[in-house]
């Protein structure tokens, strides 16, 4: 069995039954990074770091723990790296990793400014400051490549990753740090027990097969925290996306030196926190068509919807709820059984395209009171371009057509945006008919 997982034997309880098996977890074991340097015919040895790994690529590790520390500036100032047993252990794990420098590199200990701690839960403990990375000489102080990403190819980079997580599946208990190119190919593939060692890896791998980081999108299957973004930019790794959330410090670091930092990835939306010039916007041209809905509009349907729910109502609602609403509304099985209304000119059903992509959607059914826009919803990065009124228009002479001379709508009163989209474009606000948190909007129709 691998060094890197270990088996155990468990109990596992299911309501009344309890039951032996076995269990395969992701070891963990310390590891001590000693630097030894040469002065005056003398070799001096210090222990940097003492941190809580998964034992693989323990040299990977310690020369990008050495990098990003800016303790060395290329594999070039290292002569030798090898495990060091101490006389009294012969027999221990290899759990202590000396780096040797060059007798041409000094190092003043002294004036180290980090206590170097880490543990597999905190990271690399004890940074004075931001200034600490900004005074390091091997840091970028601009990006000689300018390049953009489809959004498209960043929501797909989790999947691959999960997919090539080949400890994770054995154990579920691991951190991972991935490298992929600008076409969302996998370069390599890191995991370990602390997510800065999964880094650390993956960048000491990277320099000692040929480093490939200034075309590169690092993606990492936690937090973004402060020192995986230092360790990022003192790689030259330009875009930095992570599943979870970034903490205020590692914003503030990627906006200094603009490092392109997302979090919250999900397979069909995230946030840029910083330097979004790296991700393309979409933009409108002439590809923008709409259309009647059809069956295969659906999916893309029901994701329009949950993407513009998200943005306007997170301040309202959590997202569970705001995933309840949308797929009581727009599961695809709802949607396609609407089409037979749709057909009988009972109700009328637009979608929005850029290209062959659903970027909005609207639609609409009678009442007594005339024709009722029932939803008009538009993916977040699409508001503002004039897709929202020429849906509205294209309801508007639907009305017409069919005789209406009332056009009216709810919107729910935390709506803001949804509030000034409609009375700029002539609806008007009826208190008297507001139906509890909705608000009553209206509009005239006149033929033309």
């Amino acid at each position: 069995m691998s060094r890197s997982i270990q088996s155990f034997e468990i109990h596992k309880v299911r309501g009344e039954w309890v039951t032996k098996s076995q269990d395969v977890l992701a070891v963990e074991e310390p590891l001590e990074i000693q630097v030894a340097t040469f002065e005056n015919g003398f070799s001096t040895v210090k222990s940097l770091s003492v941190t809580m790994r998964t034992p693989t690529l323990d040299t990977e590790l310690a020369i990008g723990f050495l990098f990003t520390e800016g303790i060395i500036k290329s594999l070039s100032d290292i002569h030798d790296i090898c495990y060091h047993f101490p006389p009294a252990q012969k027999n221990q794990h290899q759990n202590i990793i000396r780096v040797v420098l060059k007798p041409t590199i000094q190092l003043d200990f002294k004036k180290l400014e980090r206590h170097f701690y880490a543990s597999s839960s905190c990271g690399v403990c004890g940074k004075a400051s931001i200034n600490a990375v900004r005074l390091a000489e091997s840091c970028p102080t601009h990006w000689k490549e300018r390049f953009e990403i489809s959004p498209e190819l960043i929501y797909s980079l989790p999947q691959t990753l999960r997919e090539s997580q080949e400890i994770f599946d054995q154990t579920g208990g691991l951190h991972a740090a991935a490298l992929f190119d600008l076409d969302g190919r996998l370069m390599r593939v890191c995991e370990d027990v602390g997510r800065h060692n999964a880094l650390d890896k993956l960048i000491g791998a990277e320099l000692l097969s040929g480093p490939r980081f200034e075309r590169s999108i690092l993606l990492v299957s936690g937090r973004a925290s402060f020192e995986l973004v230092q360790k990022a930019v003192m790689a030259g790794i330009p875009m930095l996306c992570a599943v979870g959330a970034p903490s205020s410090l590692a914003v503030e670091l990627a906006d200094e030196f603009d490092l392109t930092l997302i979090g919250f990835l999900r397979p069909n939306r995230f946030n840029i926190y910083a330097s979004d010039w790296r991700v393309k916007k979409p933009a409108l041209n002439e590809r923008v068509s709409f259309r009647t809905f059809e069956p295969k509009d659906a999916q893309s349907v029901y994701e329009t919807a949950l993407r513009s729910f998200q943005e306007t109502y997170k301040n309202v609602f959590g997202e569970a709820m705001i995933e309840q609403m949308v797929k009581k509304e727009y599961e695809p099985e709802s949607l396609i059984a609407l089409l037979p209304k749709i057909q009988s000119g009972e109700m009328c059903f637009y979608v929005a395209l850029d290209g062959e992509r659903v970027i909005g959607f609207c639609n609409f059914g009678f009442c007594d009171k005339g024709l009722e826009l029932r939803r008009i919803y538009l993916r977040p990065e699409y508001i503002g371009k004039g897709v929202g009124k020429r849906l509205l228009e294209l309801g508007e002479k639907f009305a017409l057509d069919t005789g209406s001379e009332k056009y009216f709508c709810f919107v729910h009163k935390q709506n803001e945006i949804g509030k000034r989209f409609y009375l700029k474009n002539g609806f008007f606000h009826d208190g008297n008919e507001d139906a509890g948190d909705q608000l009553f909007m209206m509009k005239a129709l006149k033929s033309k």
